[in-house]
């Protein structure tokens, strides 16, 4: 299995394909489906990887395929500023797991 980092952001492209991880560059919305889509369809990635400007651009769609399907993995990462939102992941867990938690 592999992991796939796709992204519109070309310094978190470069980042990460120095870590060894593969990439692609989307230079628009259009592309960054496309891209998501195929990797979807593709059994040998394991992992894809998305920053969360991109996540949120594909928002209703990742969460789609996580309720349905149990691979690939799919991970968010910030970006260079970090999360935007202040309690993302107290966020993500509340719409995973249907519970507040405080």
């Amino acid at each position: 299995m592999i992991s796939r980092v796709i992204s519109r952001d070309d310094e978190f492209l470069v980042a990460l394909r120095m870590s060894g991880f593969e990439g692609v560059f989307c230079s628009d919305t259009e592309a960054l489906n496309t891209q998501f889509d195929a990797a979807l369809k593709d059994k040998n990635i394991g992992m894809i990887i998305l920053n969360e400007k991109d996540f949120r651009a594909l928002e209703e769609k990742v969460l789609a395929v996580k309720e349905k399907k149990r691979s690939p993995f799919i991970c968010t990462l910030p970006g260079r500023d970090g999360y935007s939102e202040e309690d993302f992941i107290m966020k993500y867990v509340r719409d995973a797991i249907g519970v507040k938690l405080d």
